[in-house]
């Protein structure tokens, strides 16, 4: 919840304060009278406050000596400080003024209105810091229970990938279970969204699309999963397949992912006989591989094409540091490798092809798969 805005009014003359709660009165803040700067440091040590209206001329510590003191704090540098004084309108007076920390100077006597307008501006500022402040508590909370159904995903998805038999079985009562967290999440992320009304800072927005594109593509990792398993009771179709078009299907389906950074070329590609969708969904899933594994700083993916006896053999090879031997074979393991590259695999070898590993330090990684050619 929003908290009430306060507004400290500072002044050793306490028919200046009444004069100034009469002022602000229409405004409906809370407003704490300070008849020191001793006593106006005080009541900063235990309350936050919107605005401070300070008078300059006061006994034993002035206006100018008591914002100085408020600036040195850490917890109240940031409030900001509106003197009010009757001795001086010289200009080198308020640059003393606004040197000393104050954002506005008003020389008495002031219109009240005046006044009011300026505080008016400095309670609403307040109150959407403390809006987006509440918004940040409530995303981050989200945020966990994100990281929650995180971790449930994974345990799921590691059960799963243990048998390709079990796919089969526990492929419709899997899709409600392993995708009600998500929907919750989108739902939470998006209610978020709405209530902040857009007052969230740069940081609240950014954590708010990183949780968003983070379960957009869990959701979509899922649903490969899922569409795999349940595509793996029948044989893939074998319909005429353009590798081109399945290609660029990949590249509309990655674009967040590829962005403007990325170099992706491509050999032309031949037509073969294949389910054109889980091709579409190899070259996603070895796309996804590539970048990821590319050079951070200038990623460079190809697509190559050669022919090896009676079959096609599709290359995407990437500029990064490459895997020692011993890491290559769990590149395909569901449970501590890559989970896409263990479908891809699968919907390979239903095609009758197979997928091959070529990576050297410091080399980059080629990842390849064979289909037959189709004569």
């Amino acid at each position: 919840m929003v908290a009430s805005a306060g507004v400290l009014i500072v002044d050793d003359r306490p028919d200046n304060l009444t004069a100034l709660e009469a002022s602000l009165a229409p405004l409906d803040v809370r407003i704490t009278r300070a008849g020191s700067g001793a006593e106006a440091l005080r009541s900063l040590l235990v309350e936050d406050f919107a605005v401070i209206l300070l008078d300059v001329q006061m006994p034993d510590l002035d206006g100018f000596e008591t914002a100085r003191l408020i600036k040195e704090r850490s917890r109240t540098r940031h409030i900001p400080i509106i003197f009010l004084t009757a001795i001086s309108r010289e200009i080198e007076h308020q640059l003393k003024g606004y040197s000393a920390g104050a954002v506005d100077y008003l020389a008495k006597p002031f219109d009240p209105e005046v006044l009011r307008s300026k505080v008016a501006v400095f309670v609403e500022l307040y109150d959407q810091s403390r809006l987006i402040s509440d918004q940040n508590a409530l995303l981050a909370e989200r945020l966990d229970e994100r990281d929650r159904a995180e971790a449930a995903l994974s345990r799921h998805a590691a059960e799963l990938q243990r048998s390709n038999a079990a796919l089969d079985r526990l492929a419709s009562a899997a899709s409600a279970d392993l995708l009600a967290p998500l929907h919750v999440l989108a739902g939470m992320l998006e209610l978020v969204e709405l209530r902040s009304g857009g007052s969230l800072d740069a940081d609240g927005t950014l954590l708010l699309e990183r949780a968003r594109r983070r379960a957009l593509e869990l959701a979509e990792q899922v649903e490969l999963m899922l569409g795999d398993a349940r595509e793996s009771v029948e044989p893939p179709r074998r319909d005429p397949t353009d590798l081109n078009q399945a290609l660029d299907r990949a590249r509309r389906e990655l674009a967040p992912l590829l962005g403007s950074d990325v170099v992706l070329t491509a050999d032309p590609l031949p037509t073969v006989a294949g389910d054109e969708w889980q091709l579409v969904q190899v070259f996603v899933h070895l796309l996804t591989h590539a970048v990821r594994s590319a050079a951070p700083d200038h990623p460079e993916v190809h697509v190559a094409l050669s022919r090896r006896r009676s079959d096609w053999l599709v290359s995407v090879a990437d500029n990064g540091p490459g895997l020692a031997p011993g890491e290559q074979a769990a590149m395909f393991d569901g449970a501590h490798g890559d989970a896409g590259l263990a479908v891809a695999r699968r919907i390979v070898e239903r095609h009758g092809g197979a997928v091959l590993v070529d990576a050297v330090l410091g080399r980059g990684t080629t990842v390849s798969f064979t289909l037959a050619v189709d004569e």
